[in-house]
């Protein structure tokens, strides 16, 4: 009696169910006839060639490469029975039915292992990007911070001057700030919260692997293990308005790419946390964006990146500073949200903004702006290449024109 083939058939079954697929199907797919098929699932040896084309057939690309490596160990033991050290001697039914009761529990911790390390993964990657946007939205409380400052002073300089729907309408563009700015504040704490929870559940399961790990080298013996085949799950490494305020507009849109990513993985983080704990972690939920502004308001449509850096490109060709340095600032902070500050294509929109800010009369913040910059570049790119050095030279004229040179 092989109980090792008896094993692999059992294995190969689950895939085989798990895809929903009938042996009709499946004879087509992998070149084998469905008596073939039958004859192998039901605890014949089969070749290494079925089992490979079988895995293709039954098995997401994801977990794919991962159940061919757990297949191929299956199936080198049913061909070569691993040796045992010597027993004492027990009638042979009663020994082969402990030797399959051990190797069925084996089967089963080893997918427990499998489950908790696909969970770590999602975890850590959920921990990740919870990070990266903690990053982006404490830079957007304070782009908003400067905003909101920025549009008060506006609104107050026209109080004293004017009245009627210009003071009204700078008034509506102080609320609609002040709100994005609670917003991002919310989405913030949000995510630090989520970053939290699933650190913890991360290291919650890291235990269980570690318990699971010792428990399949129990039952293994001396023999090798499943789990060696296993790689490790390492972690990875946003709109509307009446009046114009294009600004605004990518300001919403990058807030509401935060919530999205937010909402995403809070669900992995609840999913994961109701399989562990049999109940979901109670995650703090953001307010609306905007209210008042909807994402489909019909003053206005919506702008895509796409559709921003188009509109950037064409106030820098007609010559407008100001219209150019408004949608540059815009197109960097909508990049930022999406590809993190580090993306090349991300450097390239935050230096065009400080140029056109430059150009529009204000080389003291476009010097500004261009310090990060080079920073970032000097450790993205490295010190001497060309867009590091073409950005240095940049920031020596700026720097001079700042002070009055």
């Amino acid at each position: 009696m092989n109980t090792h083939a008896g094993l692999l058939a059992e294995f190969l079954r689950q895939r085989v169910d798990e895809s929903g697929k009938t042996l009709a199907v499946l004879s087509k797919q992998v070149g084998y006839s469905t008596t073939q098929l039958s004859t192998h699932l039901s605890g014949r040896v089969p070749p290494h060639s079925l089992v490979v084309s079988l895995i293709a057939a039954t098995v997401p690309p994801a977990l794919r490469e991962r159940r061919e490596a757990e297949a191929v160990r299956l199936l080198r033991d049913a061909q070569h029975p691993p040796r045992t050290t010597a027993r004492p001697v027990v009638p042979a039914q009663v020994s082969a039915v402990s030797l399959a009761q051990v190797q069925a529990e084996q089967l089963q911790v080893y997918e427990r292992l499998t489950r908790a390390l696909e969970q770590e993964g999602e975890l850590r990657q959920a921990a990740e990007n919870s990070a990266r946007l903690v990053w982006v939205l404490l830079g957007m409380v304070s782009t908003l911070e400067d905003r909101v400052r920025k549009l008060t002073g506006e609104r107050d300089r026209l109080a004293d001057r004017v009245a009627g729907g210009e003071l009204e309408a700078a008034q509506r563009r102080v609320g609609r700030a002040e709100e994005q700015k609670a917003t991002a504040e919310s989405e913030l704490a949000r995510a630090r919260e989520k970053q939290r929870q699933a650190e913890e559940l991360a290291a919650r399961l890291r235990q269980e692997i570690e318990t699971l790990t010792d428990e399949l080298d129990r039952l293994r013996g001396d023999g090798p293990s499943p789990h060696d085949h296993l790689p490790t799950l390492a972690a990875a490494s946003p709109r509307p308005g009446g009046e114009r305020d294009a600004e605004a507009d990518d300001i919403d849109a990058a807030l509401a790419r935060a919530t999205a990513v937010n909402d995403q993985d809070a669900d992995t983080i609840d999913r994961i946390s109701t399989e562990i704990t049999g109940s979901p972690v109670s995650v703090p939920q953001t307010q609306p964006l905007v209210p008042d502004n909807p994402l489909t308001s019909p003053d206005r449509a919506n702008k895509s990146a796409v559709e921003l850096k188009e509109d950037a490109e064409a106030a820098a060709e007609r010559g407008d500073a100001p219209e150019a340095a408004l949608l540059y600032g815009a197109l960097a902070a909508l990049s930022t949200a999406y590809f993190g500050l580090d993306h090349e294509e991300v450097l390239d929109n935050r230096a065009e903004h400080a140029y056109w800010v430059d150009e529009a009369g204000d080389p003291a913040t476009a010097r500004d702006l261009y310090t990060d910059v080079i920073t970032d570049r000097t450790r993205v790119l490295g010190p001497d290449h060309e867009d590091t050095l073409s950005s240095r030279a940049q920031f020596d004229r700026w720097a001079k024109e700042a002070a009055g040179a």
